[in-house]
């Protein structure tokens, strides 16, 4: 008897997309509400919604993710019911960004114990990765040999990219500045870093495989010959109007500038394009070396289509006839509705008294950061969430329920569990008013966003999960 056809929910745009690629698009049965291509997919149900906005402003959007964040759960809800009812045998999910799309934490438990469910978790970090993810979800389908086979394809054309680059005349190669968000300023990393250095290009404010810098200003900048506007999710149309909100063509900084003196500044799409990891990691390649090579400007055919220039180029473009809309129609989670099987305890009183701030005695962010943590790993709540600003006490409500959030979510848990091995810190900033501990518990990073009131005096302002 045949062995009957997996049913595939896919709750990530790049997963959705590999599954068309490798010809299984007719396995799909569902999609997360960020799945857009190929454009066949958006006739599957969605089975996602948002907690966050994402038309609001970049500004607004990091507001709201560090709040849910803070407060804990999941940043999107998943619709459990439709889910059930869809009958999905394989659920593909990520564990790379808990911003970008579903994680298996957010995944309904009753679904993720199911042992006739095959749970496929990918995490790219680098090039490889992507690439390795591309296998394992075809192996997971039944498919191996055309992951195999497409995987292959994929190298012979970054290697392509590579071979017309090195045939061009050698000057320097340029320094190229991918900016990922722009309200917080962020730099890029990830397997992004290598697709720039594939088209002849070094890049700088991000690294192979590191996590995305936030910037502290348009001067960290001055070094790029290249500035490639492409935020993560958003289109070319999408990055103007966030541009001309931000007013950013009239920052004194940013006017200054090398790259934009010179006209090298680039907006790309940064939804199906860079920040995807996905078989469009390609067309990325190809580009950025468009845009860095004048000789190879038009080679792939994507100047005009899929990037184009800030300067005499960006407004005509997205004022044309048939422009892409800038508003994205998705329908957001119900704020009043708490996830299936949690109680609302949001009114119950603090079972202890608030005590006052402790004295600030840590000479570095790093010293107070690991004593936040280890007062979690003590059990010592109350006085970890004194150790917070007001601002993120706001958010949190009271120690009773700071400690609720960090037991209900498996990765604050996993800081605070006194039994796992000590936490490694690194300090990205560490100077001005607000600066970014790292500390890594394990597999899991975590940001801890620190402001620092006359030298010596400490808050933390949030914590976000970077991977």
């Amino acid at each position: 008897m045949p062995k009957p056809a997996p049913r595939v929910l896919s709750l990530l745009s790049a997963s959705t997309e590999i599954v068309s690629r490798l010809g299984c698009s007719h396995l799909l049965v569902g999609r997360s509400h960020g799945c857009d291509d190929p454009p066949l997919v958006t006739s599957l149900p969605i089975t996602t919604a948002p907690k966050v906005d994402p038309n609001a402003s970049s500004s607004d959007i990091d507001d709201a993710v560090r709040a849910q964040s803070t407060t804990g759960g999941p940043i999107y809800k998943i619709n459990s019911p439709l889910v059930r009812s869809l009958s999905p045998t394989v659920i593909i999910t990520q564990r790379q960004c808990r911003v970008c799309a579903v994680t298996p934490e957010d995944v309904d438990s009753s679904l993720s114990s199911n042992p006739t469910v095959k749970m496929v978790t990918i995490m790219p970090v680098t090039l490889s990765d992507v690439l390795s993810d591309i296998e394992t979800i075809a192996s997971a389908l039944g498919v191996p040999e055309r992951g195999q086979r497409l995987v292959s394809s994929l190298r012979h054309r970054l290697a392509y990219v590579s071979s017309v680059v090195l045939s061009l005349p050698s000057p320097p190669r340029p320094k190229v500045m991918h900016v990922e968000w722009l309200s917080p300023l962020m730099g890029s990393g990830y397997w992004i870093a290598e697709l720039v250095e594939t088209a002849g290009c070094d890049m700088i404010n991000g690294q192979v495989g590191g996590h995305s810098p936030v910037l502290k200003g348009a001067n960290e900048m001055s070094d790029a010959d290249i500035i490639i506007l492409a935020p993560c999710g958003f289109g070319v149309e999408r990055t103007r109007r966030e541009m001309a909100e931000l007013k950013l063509a009239e920052d004194e900084g940013w006017k200054q500038l090398k790259a934009v003196k010179n006209g090298m500044v680039f907006v790309a799409d940064g939804n199906l394009f860079f920040n995807r990891s996905s078989c469009t990691v390609v067309e990325t390649a190809e580009m950025v070396a468009e845009m860095a090579h004048p000789e190879l400007a038009a080679l792939w055919g994507h100047h005009g289509r899929h990037w184009v220039r800030m300067m005499g180029e960006l407004d005509s473009f997205c004022l044309r006839e048939g422009a892409s809309p800038v508003h994205k129609e998705i329908q957001l989670a119900d704020k009043n509705e708490n996830d299936e099987g949690k109680e609302d305890n949001s009114n119950e009183a603090p079972l202890t008294p608030t005590p006052p701030p402790p004295p600030s005695s840590f000479k570095t962010a790093i010293e107070f950061v690991q004593h936040q943590v280890e007062l979690l790993r003590a059990r010592k709540f109350v006085e970890a969430f004194e150790m917070n600003s007001d601002k993120n006490k706001a958010r949190l409500g009271s120690a009773q329920k700071f400690e609720a959030i960090v037991n209900s979510n498996p990765s604050f848990a996993a800081l605070a569990d006194p039994s796992n091995p000590p936490c490694q810190y690194q300090s990205s900033c560490d100077e001005g008013e607000t600066r970014t501990v790292q500390v890594q518990s394990q597999a899991i990073l975590f940001a801890f966003d620190v402001s620092c009131c006359e030298g010596t005096n400490f808050f933390t302002d949030g914590v976000r999960i970077l991977c």
